[in-house]
């Protein structure tokens, strides 16, 4: 979200190709195994709570946290953290969980176990704001900006520190490191329910923090230093400022659920009171007044708020115009039809006719846009 979701907020990783258990580091992986087991905790009680095992909803992981510009720009900022725990279905956390437990492990022996914390929180946040400031009204969630953020800290590492590291290993990290980062951005880019933004965010955190954080030995990352302090920092500042700077966007996600609920009532009572007007079972009257007492005055409100929705993404904006237009003729052809039951005019009612044919056809082209 990461349109993410949208099926935009799924950000899907791929395993790393190339262990990084080549490295004459240790091997401690307490964080590690701790993240995972915390991802998976979270995964199994939104599951038992009734979120769906495999092809979970936007609607149903937004209680449990996910990141929702509407939302977390409005005071939720919270979001930004907790979203790196939730995750859309089980092959998501799955292969997410696969990718940490391969590079997690190398990161937290090199960096430190604070220092490793702070790269990964860091890194999520980063690919959080990304994903914000890119698709400000898709629904986004997992954990795939922090894990970006390991690889992007292996090469800020690899950058900084090469010549610490035997040439043989040097190559094989750097190979690994960039096929993963490269494949997964090629991928996502051809596949739009992969939340790219938040992938690229997370790398470029993670780059950026560990040029300055991860040393050369264990010993000197062993200890919490002023390094760690600005890494928080920047977290903390990466926070404040999309809060601050990125407009929040009105809420889509519940506004066109809204809107799918009042046209499929106001299509529903049109069609029966067409039905029972042609059947002589009610008046024109009749007709006249369910149509312009029940069914305009709702569609007009909704026509209203979604004429209000601000600050939206590009395609979003467009969606809006049309959908408008099609509320527009669809007005239109229900106040042709009460003029014209008013007035018992044979004219305005086959207007009326044609224009909520032509409703239909543009729906049609909405929906399958």
């Amino acid at each position: 979200m990461d349109d993410q979701q949208t099926p935009d907020s799924r950000e899907y990783s791929s395993p790393q190709p190339n262990g990084a258990s080549q490295q004459r580091v240790s091997t401690s992986s307490n964080v590690t195994l701790a993240l995972i087991v915390l991802n998976t905790l979270v995964f199994l009680v939104m599951t038992l709570k009734g979120v769906s095992f495999l092809f979970p909803s936007a609607e149903s992981v937004l209680p449990w946290g996910a990141d929702y510009g509407p939302l977390t720009l409005s005071g939720q900022w919270w979001r930004m953290f907790t979203s790196l725990f939730v995750h859309f279905g089980f092959i998501h956390i799955l292969f997410n969980m696969i990718v940490l437990f391969n590079i997690g492990p190398f990161i937290e022996s090199l960096a430190g176990r604070v220092s490793y914390l702070i790269l990964y929180f860091v890194s999520g946040i980063g690919g959080g704001v990304a994903s914000l400031i890119i698709h400000p009204t898709a629904v986004s969630a997992g954990a795939s900006g922090a894990i970006f953020g390991l690889y992007g800290a292996l090469l800020g590492f690899l950058l900084r520190h090469r010549k610490t590291i035997a040439p043989k290993a040097l190559k094989s990290l750097s190979k690994g490191a960039l096929l993963f980062v490269g494949v997964n951005f090629i991928f996502g880019m051809s596949v739009p329910a992969i939340g790219v933004a938040a992938h690229m965010g997370g790398l470029a955190a993670g780059f950026l923090v560990a040029l300055f954080l991860v040393q050369r030995t264990p010993e000197e990352n062993s200890r919490f230093t002023w390094r760690g302090a600005v890494a928080i920092a920047i977290g903390i500042a990466m926070t404040v400022g999309a809060l601050r700077v990125i407009p929040a966007p009105s809420d889509t996600l519940r506004e066109f659920s809204r809107l799918d609920e009042v046209e499929k009532k106001a299509i529903d009572l049109y069609n029966d009171s067409e039905k029972k007007w042609k059947a002589h079972q009610i008046s024109d009257s009749q007709f006249a007044d369910i149509v312009e007492q029940q069914i305009l005055p709702k569609w007009s409100a909704e026509r209203e708020a979604i004429a209000n929705l601000r600050h939206l993404p590009r395609a979003q904006a467009k969606l809006t115009v049309s959908l408008l237009k099609y509320m527009d003729i669809r007005r239109d052809a229900w106040n042709l039809l009460v003029e014209g039951l008013r007035t018992n005019n044979a004219d305005k009612i086959k207007q009326s006719f044609d224009r909520n044919s032509e409703a239909d056809r543009l729906a049609k082209t909405i929906g399958n846009a």
